[in-house]
């Protein structure tokens, strides 16, 4: 475990489901970021179902937080980056009363 990763992580804002697994997955990792844990380990450790984290997985990945590495074809290695945190820019609807 790396506590530098894990203090990393923890004050950027996301949503709730994965900041959970980034946390899971933060807990798990060395000390350049790197972990290996099992989908069915995530969901265990989080509480959430395997369907939640492989979505909170994809959001973290497009966030820029997450790097996964499934070359493997069996263990697929996570890399945690805080510092490269981008949050998903959300869309916003549009508001249906025009301005003059």
């Amino acid at each position: 475990m790396s506590t530098s990763v894990m203090a990393a992580c923890w004050p950027l804002q996301m949503p709730p489901t994965p900041k959970s697994v980034l946390i899971s997955l933060a807990d798990n990792a060395n000390d350049h970021g790197e972990c290996w844990p099992s989908i069915p380990k995530i969901a265990e450790r989080t509480c959430f179902s395997e369907r939640a984290v492989h979505a909170a997985i994809r959001w973290l990945e497009e966030a820029r937080v997450v790097s996964a590495d499934r070359s493997n074809g069996r263990h697929t290695r996570y890399v945690v980056t805080p510092d490269a945190y981008q949050p998903p820019q959300e869309v916003q609807p549009r508001s249906s009363r025009t301005t003059a």
